[in-house]
């Protein structure tokens, strides 16, 4: 047997039709599983370990297109499964490669 989750609408919404539209939807759920990933320090690690593109996108399990990508910015939008992908193929923690902006 699967529990159920019931969602009931706030009575301060509109009881119409959706009181927001699929693409904000979409937007809000993308950005809870997004970060930005420190490219230059991506490719730093990755020559560090002495392994090509090919190889870590391999490892990582993730195209070389996007291991290119990622590499080619200094902040790059990054999932966070790619994060955690890259960072444990290189043995390395994910906070080693996640962009953090300066002061924090």
């Amino acid at each position: 047997m699967t529990d159920s989750i019931v969602l009931q609408r706030p009575s301060s919404l509109p009881a119409g039709p959706r009181a927001t539209s699929p693409k904000a939807e979409r937007t809000r759920c993308t950005q809870r599983w997004t970060t930005a990933l420190d490219g230059l320090k991506l490719r730093q690690l990755r020559r560090q370990h002495g392994l090509s593109q090919e190889k870590l996108a391999g490892l990582a399990d993730i195209s070389l297109t996007t291991l290119a990508r990622l590499e080619r910015h200094h902040r790059s939008p990054c999932r966070t499964y790619t994060l955690a992908r890259l960072a444990a193929a290189l043995g390395e923690p994910a906070t080693s490669i996640r962009f953090a902006a300066p002061g924090f």
